[in-house]
């Protein structure tokens, strides 16, 4: 992809989620972004300096058909403590990120500060992407 490319790509991105997330009573705290820009407007994920905290989608196959679904994440934090219920289902988008939010800063409670071997491994991640235009 051309860097122009990507740069609209972003600010389609951020457009979209401010219009989804905006007028609530809540206010973010963490950095939200399309997970697949060209594919799919209603798939958030949620980083934390460069931690993947966290998903909202739209579920259009099961039950809750019409809900967004949240699922907490924590990948390369593997001493995280999950709480749970660590997934579930909200009528808005907002709400559901807020449960995200909530999730990570209740797991982040319960197990203290971030080791630095987090960030290090953050590092190693965001290296190898780049050889590959991630």
């Amino acid at each position: 992809m051309s860097r122009l490319f990507c740069r609209s790509l972003i600010a389609e991105e951020r457009r979209t989620i401010y219009r989804a997330m905006s007028q609530t009573p809540w206010k973010r705290k963490y950095q939200w972004r399309l997970t697949r820009p060209e594919q799919d407007k209603e798939d958030w994920s949620a980083y934390h300096d460069g931690l993947f905290i966290g998903r909202v989608s739209r579920d259009r196959t099961s039950r809750f058909s019409g809900k967004f679904s949240w699922s907490g994440g924590c990948s390369c934090w593997w001493e995280f403590k999950r709480p749970m219920p660590q997934y579930g289902w909200e009528d808005e988008a907002w709400q559901a990120a807020r449960a995200v939010e909530n999730w990570y800063d209740e797991g982040c409670a319960a197990t203290g500060p971030r080791p630095a071997a987090v960030a290090r491994r953050i590092a190693d991640l965001k290296a190898r992407g780049a050889k590959f235009g991630w």
